[in-house]
């Protein structure tokens, strides 16, 4: 006899063999299913809790304490133990036929491998018609034991590459900060994915205004300035006495580039830099022009 299992019933021979492999397909699968949920369940339950932990500390509010660059650091741990907990799935195969047939053999309680032996196939030339009774004989006695086939339930022993309960205790921390959290659990989550600062930017101010001639009586008109931090401001056209001064004072670590047109003319001092680190710039107003652009070079 050779070993060569089969899903399938087989398409020649008694009415008792047939039916026998009936019932040997049917526990064949189910017993391949019940392996390979055996082998899938870690992989889950790893995941699972993973994501529990990462729940649990977004509920607790530890991104809303930490600073940007802890949160940064902190989610690429998580991305680390996720990643982690996803490769057994990378490396799950599904059950062979023969490994499904020694569960049902380890199952059985039966001696001589009763599954095995309903899948065999006879070695010996067909032709041969001894060897051909006795193979018959020995079918025989396995299919008397084909209601005893049973897969058995699942065992993923989760527990055994537990010892510490770890995955309980994660569970119990879910629980626990959801309720606690109450309606700022998507803020409380959201939070771990702020990093807005992680990059410290230079810190620097840009100031303008203009101030009017002198006869005029009138007092300086403060334009919108630019902060670390802060989005550009937008300009809107705006009208001036002729003679007025555009003053741009920038300070901190940034060196100012202003593109001027039309009416503005800059004095032959040029730029002024004073040892503080501030910069200014001045540009007299004699007609219509226009501020083309005002950046900094850091």
């Amino acid at each position: 006899m050779t070993d060569h299992p089969t899903d399938s019933a087989r398409s020649s021979g008694s009415q008792p063999e047939r039916g026998g492999s009936t019932v040997l397909s049917r526990a064949l699968s189910r017993a391949r299913w019940t392996i390979f949920w055996e082998r899938l369940w870690p992989s889950l339950a790893g995941i699972a809790t993973v994501i529990g932990l990462f729940l649990a500390v977004s509920w607790l509010g530890l991104w809303l304490w930490l600073p940007p660059i802890g949160r940064a650091i902190g989610l690429g741990v998580f991305f680390l133990l996720t990643a982690a907990a996803f490769a057994p799935l990378l490396m799950l195969r599904i059950p062979t036929a023969a490994e499904g047939l020694r569960r049902l053999d380890r199952n059985s309680g039966r001696p001589h491998r009763p599954a095995t032996a309903m899948a065999d196939e006879i070695a010996a030339p067909t032709e041969d018609s001894f060897a051909t009774a006795l193979w018959r004989a020995h079918v025989l006695r396995a299919l008397s034991a084909a209601k005893t086939l049973r897969a058995g339930s699942p065992a993923p022993q989760v527990a055994s590459r537990d010892p510490y309960a770890v995955r309980a205790l994660v569970a119990v921390l879910v629980v626990a900060t959801f309720v606690a959290a109450g309606n700022d659990r998507m803020k409380r989550i959201a939070a771990a994915f702020d990093w807005h600062g992680v990059i410290t930017p230079s810190n620097f101010r840009i100031d303008a205004w203009v101030s009017p001639p002198t006869y005029t009586g009138k007092p300086p008109v403060i334009l919108p300035g630019l902060r670390t931090g802060e989005p550009v401001p937008a300009m809107t056209a705006m009208s001036v006495p002729a003679g007025s001064t555009l003053v741009i004072r920038a300070t901190g670590q940034v060196d100012l580039d202003v593109v001027a047109s039309g009416g503005l003319q800059e004095p032959k001092t040029g730029a002024q830099k004073s040892s503080n680190g501030t910069e200014e710039r001045r540009f007299v107003i004699n007609d219509q022009g226009a501020e083309r652009g005002l950046s900094r070079r850091s």
